[in-house]
C-alpha cells in the first residue's frame, strides 16, 4: 500500500488540494 504525501500552503494551495483529493476520491472510489 502507498502513501501519499501532500503538504498544502496557503489559500490557493487549499484550494488545488482541496479539488486535488476530491479528484483522486473520485477516480478510487474513496469517501471524502
Amino acid at each position: 500500500m502507498r502513501e501519499i504525501v501532500h503538504l498544502q500552503t496557503g489559500q490557493c494551495g487549499n484550494q488545488i488540494g482541496a479539488a486535488f483529493w476530491q479528484t483522486i476520491s473520485g477516480e478510487h472510489g474513496l469517501d471524502s
